[in-house]
């Protein structure tokens, strides 16, 4: 027992210095804004050992490819008439699925009657095309896919896949043992640590900011307050954040939409710039943010559950709007996460209050960690633990030019021009559904809308086909 309490004596007299030494260093340049630029160096050499570990493994796959490749030939050689045929078919060239032609969606035009085929009389192969699409949905479908972990393109020596690769060749296992002991022992320690002390500092300092009264003194150490405590929270996970066209950046005068795929949303933007939040009222974890966020400056908080509330979120969006002292509304209009590859359907009260809207595209780099959030089958601590045990959040966030109402738009026509906006920038995959289908049904009016054009479509084909018929006669 001596031995092994003189041993342990001897590593934390080593290891603790230099330990507290990178845990005040990153504090102190977090607080300020400054940085050594050692993260992003540290996000480079990834990159170069992400490139070295997918180079053996496309090489270790390629051999085997190529040994299936041999076999398959051997075995066209013993059938040659079987050879002709499939050679004569290209894999490739056939689309199990394809959604060139989605006839299921209602057409909104005016003039849509002119549309119609009305060509012939209805037959029962009419509902072919409607069945084929309901079968393509079943089997792929754009909605659920968007509410998983996003497909990465090669391994990032996580172990957060169903493949192992890390046990394919011996040099694959010692890079992930290096980076395991890494990310555990000596990253995660750090970032609970930097985690911890940015939730105390922000609780404590928004708690004696509540004792202030209102008046441009608190509104200036509100901001400090703000940016100081976001910025050390942002270490917590190691965030690489790069901000484009600053220029841009939303003012107090509107309100300032973004897409949304983690908590950690409000965390890249905050590091940049303060806002007033809009959101759902929660517990636990996040409950503690949003209290501590609510004694230094106005943010609106809602039950979801409440219909009543939504008229209230309204009016109050409009006051908060029409103060200029009050900080730019950050709000994200999906109103759930999605996990980085589309933005879905913006909800219109935020495009019904009014002001100058800010656009704003957020994207994270998958290879580095996945930040999406699945709420439905994550709670926020095991996000968090999935979070700091990853190599890095690496994302881009563009600031887009101000957008205003067109004369004559209508909210949602607004709101989708907004979606598509930061779609584009994003790189983004812009879809019509409703990000709500994460946990609820599709609405009856929804059904009904298509039934309804499925039935107008048969009655002009049948009104045209009479017509037809008396022209003849």
């Amino acid at each position: 027992m001596a031995v092994t309490d003189a041993l342990f004596t001897v590593a934390l007299s080593v290891l603790l210095p230099p330990f507290l030494l990178v845990l005040v260093t990153v504090l102190v340049l977090a607080s300020l804004g400054k940085s050594l630029g050692l993260r992003q160096k540290y996000v480079q050499f990834l990159l170069k050992v992400f490139e070295d570990g997918n180079r053996i493994l496309v090489k270790k796959f390629g051999r085997q490819r190529l040994a299936q490749k041999e076999q398959q030939q051997a075995h066209e050689d013993e059938d040659e008439d079987e050879d002709e045929d499939e050679d004569e078919e290209d894999p490739s060239s056939t689309d199990v699925i394809s959604r060139d032609k989605l006839i299921l969606r209602p057409l909104l035009d005016k003039d849509n009657n002119e549309r119609l085929d009305d060509t012939h009389e209805f037959g029962l192969g009419d509902c072919l095309d409607y069945i084929r699409t309901g079968m393509e949905a079943i089997v792929d479908d754009e909605v659920t896919k968007r509410f998983s972990a996003e497909e990465l393109t090669s391994w990032n020596f996580l172990t957060r896949t169903n493949c192992q690769y890390e046990f394919i060749s011996v040099r694959l296992t010692i890079f992930w043992v290096v980076g395991f002991i890494l990310r555990y022992f000596l990253l995660l320690p750090l970032r609970i640590l930097i985690l911890i002390i940015g939730v105390v500092q922000m609780v404590v300092l928004t708690l004696i900011l509540g004792l202030l009264p209102e008046g441009s003194v608190k509104r200036w150490m509100s901001k400090q307050v703000f940016l100081a405590s976001f910025r050390i929270i942002s270490r917590a996970f190691s965030g690489v954040i790069t901000y484009h066209n600053r220029h841009n950046r939303p003012r107090s005068d509107g309100i300032c939409v973004a897409n949304h795929t983690t908590p950690v949303d409000c965390v890249v933007l905050a590091c940049d710039s303060c806002y007033s939040y809009v959101g759902q009222r929660h517990g636990g974890f996040l409950g503690i943010f949003q209290r501590a966020l609510s004694r230094a400056s106005a943010h609106i908080w809602f039950e979801r559950s409440e219909s009543k509330d939504r008229y209230a979120v309204a009016r109050r969006l409009r006051e908060h709007v029409e103060d200029p002292e009050k900080l730019p509304i950050l709000i994200f209009p999906e109103g759930t996460c999605i996990n980085n590859t589309s933005v879905m359907q913006f909800k219109k009260g935020t495009f019904e209050v009014g002001g100058i809207i800010y656009p704003v595209a957020i994207k994270y780099d998958p290879r580095f960690g996945d930040a999406f959030w699945n709420s439905s089958r994550d709670s926020m601590v095991s996000y968090i633990y999935m979070m700091m045990t990853s190599w890095a959040i690496v994302c881009d966030v563009w600031y887009l030019p101000p957008m205003t109402r067109k004369e004559g738009e209508s909210s949602i026509e607004f709101a989708n021009r907004v979606k598509a906006e930061i779609a584009r920038q994003g790189g983004l995959v812009d879809l019509v559904w409703d990000g709500g289908l994460k946990r609820s049904a599709p609405k009856k009016e929804w059904k009904e809308q298509y039934q309804q054009e499925f039935s107008r479509r048969l009655k002009v084909q049948n009104v045209n086909t009479v017509k037809k018929e008396e022209k003849t006669e």
